[in-house]
């Protein structure tokens, strides 16, 4: 079992404006989930506040990926956590 974080920017365009350049995230590997949990939330607090990130801690068993904790920051700027199963 390996554990990993995975994080992407959810920013959406507007219309009528210019389009977004939307930065690549590497997916960062980790030991435990609680690890990844915890570089989740470290990745979504510490970006810039325009970038609206939101960092997933997955899980992969072959080739089989499960997403086990998503935390993100919405366009109020609030942080926000779920832990899906």
């Amino acid at each position: 079992m390996q554990y990993f974080v995975r994080t992407t920017d959810v920013r959406k365009e507007s219309r009528g404006s210019v389009p977004l350049v939307k930065r690549l995230y590497p997916e960062l590997a980790c030991f435990t989930l609680s690890q990844a949990i915890e570089q989740a939330k470290r990745s979504v607090t510490a970006s810039d506040e325009t970038i609206l990130l939101q960092a997933d801690a997955c899980s992969r068993n072959m080739n089989q990926v499960r997403t086990k904790y998503r935390c993100w920051i919405d366009e109020r700027g609030a942080f926000n956590e779920i832990a899906l199963a």
